[in-house]
C-alpha cells in the first residue's frame, strides 16, 4: 500500500512502526455549529483509510478529538455566552449532532474519542517535559515552546518565518504576547486574565490557573491514547501550519522520539461559490440537510468520488447523479446471473486502487461501469464485496 506523506512530499510504501498494527490519530471538530460536507470529506476520507486498513488485517488504534475547550476565547465560550449556556453543554449539543450525521454516513466510530476538557492532566504532563529538557520555558504564569530550540522546526510546512507569521496571524495566534522571546513561539498555558469574564473557564495548573494551548491538547491526546511515535496523523491540509507544525516540536520535545508520526495525511478543501467551506464565512452546505434530499450512500458516494488530496467544488448535481448511479449498481447486483461469462474480479480490483494512495474515484469509475453489463454471481460477490470496504451499506 502506498500513501502521500505530506512531510517527504511524496508516496511511500507504508510501512507501520508494529507490524499488523496501526495507530492513527485525526484532528477532530471544535463543537459550536452543525456539521458541514468539509468536515464529512475529511472524515470519511479517514473512515475509509481505517476500512481499507482493517480489511488487509491491521488492528487499527484510532484516535480522534473533540476540541471543546482552548486557550483562546474561541467560538464555544463566545456562542455559548450569547445563547447564556454553559460553554459545555453547548459543546456536549454540537458534539452529539457531528455524531448523529457521520453515523447517518455510515461511518465507524473511532477507538478513542477524547475530549479535551477531560484531558487536561496528560497535557499538564507532557507540558512539564518539554521545559524539564530546555525546549520550553515559563513567563509570567504562561508556558511556551522556544522554537529557536526546537531542531528543524518547519520540517512539515517548510514555510518561511515571515510566511509562518502571516498565517499564524490568520489563525489568531497570540503573536503579541510580550512574555514570548519569539513571536512564533507555541503557547502552552496560557494564564487567566485578572478579571477574567465568569463564562470563560480556568483550570488548575502547576504554573497557573489558565487554559492549554490548541497544540498542546493534540499532542497530549494522541501521546496518552496511542503512543510516544505513532504511524499516521490526519487532519485538513489547512491545519498543517501553524497546528500540526507545532504538535510535531512539542511532540518531540517531550519525548525525544522522533519523529512523532511517521505518516502525515491530510484531506483536501472543499469550496462552495469559489470560497474555502467554512464557519466563518457561512458559505456551508450542511450533512443534516443533505440527508433531506439524498441517501447516506449517494452522499458517500460522492465523497468518495474526489480523491482525499483534491480540492473539490460542492455541486448539488452531483449527488442526483450519484444517486442514480448507486441505485443501477445495486439493481445490476441483484439481476446478477449464475451464467458463465467473463468475470471482473471486484474485489480485487478494489485491493489494487485503493493500495494506490487511496484512489476511491478510480474505484467508483469502474464501478459505475459494471452497470452497463449483465453481471454473474461471481461478479456481483466480488461487487459487494469491494462496496462494503468503500463503507456503503445495502
Amino acid at each position: 500500500m502506498k500513501l502521500y506523506n505530506s512531510l517527504s512530499h511524496s508516496l511511500e510504501t507504508f510501512a507501520p512502526i508494529q507490524e499488523k498494527k496501526v495507530t492513527l490519530y485525526v484532528c477532530g471538530i471544535t463543537p459550536y455549529d452543525t456539521t458541514h460536507l468539509g468536515h464529512a470529506f475529511t472524515y470519511i476520507s479517514f473512515d475509509l483509510l481505517v476500512r481499507f486498513l482493517t480489511y488487509q488485517g491491521y488492528a487499527v488504534q484510532y484516535t480522534q478529538n473533540v476540541t471543546d475547550i482552548n486557550d483562546r476565547d474561541n467560538d464555544i465560550l463566545r456562542r455559548a455566552n450569547e445563547q447564556h449556556i454553559p460553554w459545555q453543554k453547548l459543546g456536549a449539543y454540537w458534539t452529539e449532532r457531528f455524531l448523529a450525521d457521520m453515523k447517518a454516513l455510515n461511518w465507524v466510530m473511532p477507538t478513542n474519542y477524547l475530549y479535551a476538557s477531560k484531558e487536561i492532566s496528560p497535557m499538564i504532563s507532557l507540558i512539564e517535559d518539554i521545559v524539564k529538557n530546555g525546549q520550553g520555558y515559563i513567563a509570567q504564569g504562561g508556558v511556551y515552546v522556544d522554537i529557536e530550540k526546537v531542531q528543524n522546526f518547519g520540517k512539515l510546512s517548510k514555510l518561511s518565518k515571515a510566511d509562518m507569521l502571516k498565517i499564524a496571524k490568520d489563525f489568531d495566534e497570540d503573536l503579541d504576547n510580550p512574555n514570548k522571546r519569539h513571536p512564533l513561539d507555541i503557547t502552552l498555558w496560557r494564564p487567566s486574565a485578572p478579571k477574567q469574564p465568569s463564562h470563560i473557564p480556568s483550570f488548575d495548573s502547576p504554573w497557573s490557573k489558565g487554559r492549554p494551548g490548541w497544540h498542546i491538547e493534540c499532542s497530549a491526546m494522541a501521546i496518552s491514547s496511542l503512543g510516544e511515535a505513532i504511524d499516521i496523523h490526519g487532519g485538513g491540509i489547512d491545519l498543517i501550519f501553524p497546528h500540526h507544525e507545532s504538535e510535531i516540536a512539542q511532540s518531540e520535545s517531550a519525548t525525544g522520539k522522533i519523529p512523532f508520526a511517521k505518516y502525515w495525511v491530510h484531506t483536501g478543501t472543499v469550496y462552495c461559490g469559489g470560497e474555502k467551506m467554512s464557519k466563518s464565512l457561512g458559505n456551508l452546505i450542511l450533512v443534516a440537510d443533505l440527508l433531506k434530499k439524498f441517501s447516506p450512500n449517494a452522499i458517500r458516494w460522492v465523497l468518495l468520488s474526489h480523491h482525499y488530496r483534491e480540492k473539490w467544488e460542492y455541486k448539488e448535481e452531483e449527488f442526483q447523479k450519484a444517486e442514480e448511479t448507486f441505485g443501477a449498481v445495486i439493481e445490476n447486483i441483484s439481476a446478477a446471473s449464475a451464467k458463465k461469462i467473463d468475470i471482473t474480479d471486484y474485489e480485487t480490483l478494489a485491493t489494487e486502487m485503493l493500495s494506490e494512495d487511496l484512489n476511491s474515484p478510480r474505484l467508483l469509475e469502474k464501478i459505475a461501469l459494471s452497470t452497463t453489463e449483465k453481471l454473474s454471481l461471481e461478479e456481483a460477490r466480488g461487487l459487494q464485496a469491494a462496496l462494503r470496504i468503500l463503507g456503503f451499506y445495502f
